[in-house]
């Protein structure tokens, strides 16, 4: 990210140039819950939300994300249904 200005240039009553130089601001990222600015340490929930210390827990900042469904999931992935594997008479 380019964090220098731009010059715009404007012209007086009396002809002359003035320069000015707009300064761009680098916005610093918020908790998604309080809206506080973020120190050095921050937390990326799975919702894809950014939070602060206090609100890093998901049922600290009232998290959407279904962790349950993920799970149910991930256990069928990795325990697929075996047959039976002895025939009855």
């Amino acid at each position: 990210m380019d964090t220098k200005g731009k010059e715009n240039k404007t012209i007086d009553e009396k002809g002359q140039e003035n320069r000015q130089e707009k300064k761009t601001k680098i916005k610093k990222e918020r908790c998604h819950f309080c809206n506080k600015k973020l120190k050095m340490i921050n937390f990326t929930c799975r919702c894809n939300h950014k939070f602060c210390i206090n609100h890093q827990s998901p049922h600290s900042h009232n998290c959407t994300y279904d962790f349950k469904k993920e799970k149910q999931n991930e256990i069928k992935k990795n325990n697929p249904i075996i047959q039976t594997k002895v025939q009855k008479i």
